[in-house]
């Protein structure tokens, strides 16, 4: 029950949030414009910031679980590759590739993983879950430019420089190298900038999900029904099983089999919106997806955790 509750607190306040968008539209407090303006500022401003802020608190320097870490990695990359070779062959449009591959395989680790391992293991049990943060962020990152930028809807032909380019120069992966390099040097911001980009990066997810929940249409949600069930049976059911199950053959145990479960039960991240909005897919679908994995995640986090903690897995 304690995990139930947890999940509970943890996702009511993004779905209020995502509604409390949804009503100021409806009531003309904030309109398409400002949207489109924000949606631009979390992307360039808000998110880079939150990432740097999240990576530099973190210490890259403590010991590696270097089969942790070859696990987590293998396990996104395999996900990521298997999905951009079989969803071409369902889905036609390219907008709708790119925002349904990263729905499925990135999920908010960023937001659920601390809270979630702390409730489970207690402060002693934390440390690979804090040790896999920056190596996932990073490499969700990376691939969701590359991915996006490999589905952009508006080039027919792929261009190899500019999907390079676009990777290299994207806002969100520029703030999480600025964090790690201030992170593995010990470099520290004075204290005026530190609490600064602390205020600011806090206002990267409420504002998404407030954003979210403004341009979320019904009808159109209901016209991806079957891109929207199959993402999200991929992403809270096949992709945990899979993964959790092979975790378990492979030897992982306790924190190091909850870092992992927490990792792939976790519903899309919010950031995804953010970056299907600004490069050029498809942000309503990539709403819907946060939106209904966000809300079903309550029941897949208790159901996992029970069944986990049963035979004293976790």
């Amino acid at each position: 029950m304690e995990i139930f509750w947890f999940s509970f607190n943890a996702i009511a306040p993004l779905i209020l949030t995502v509604a409390l968008g949804y009503f100021l539209m409806r009531f003309g407090v904030i309109n398409r414009p400002f949207i489109d303006q924000a949606n631009n500022f979390c992307f360039k401003v808000a998110f880079p910031i939150s990432l740097f802020s999240s990576i530099v608190s973190i210490d890259l320097q403590q010991e590696i679980n270097w089969q942790l870490y070859g696990f987590v990695i293998i396990a996104i990359l395999t996900i990521a590759l298997m999905l951009m070779l079989i969803i071409p062959r369902f889905v036609k449009g390219n907008s709708q590739r790119g925002a349904l591959i990263q729905g499925i395989y990135r999920g908010n680790f960023l937001l659920m993983g601390y809270p979630l391992a702390r409730n489970l293991f207690g402060e002693a049990g934390i440390g690979p879950t804090a040790m896999l943060l920056p190596v996932v962020i990073g490499l969700y990152n990376v691939l969701a430019v590359f991915i996006l930028e490999y589905y952009d809807q508006q080039g027919a032909k792929v261009n190899k420089g500019k999907v390079v380019i676009g990777v290299i120069t994207n806002p969100l992966i520029l703030g999480a190298a600025a964090g790690a390099v201030f992170s593995l040097l010990r470099l520290e911001l004075p204290l005026f900038l530190s609490r600064a980009t602390d205020d600011i990066g806090k206002i990267a997810n409420p504002m998404a999900l407030i954003l979210l929940g403004g341009q979320f249409n019904w009808k159109r949600a209901a016209g991806n029904i079957r891109l929207l069930a199959t993402a999200v049976a991929v992403r809270m059911a096949i992709i945990p099983v899979i993964v959790i199950m092979a975790a378990i053959l492979l030897g992982f145990r306790g924190p190091e089999l909850g870092a992992i479960f927490i990792l792939f039960c976790a519903p899309t991240a919010v950031s995804s919106y953010v970056m299907a909005k600004n490069m050029n897919s498809d942000a309503e679908l990539a709403g819907q997806i946060i939106l209904v994995t966000t809300a079903l995640s309550g029941l897949s986090l208790f159901g996992a955790a029970f069944i986990l903690r049963a035979f004293s897995l976790i």
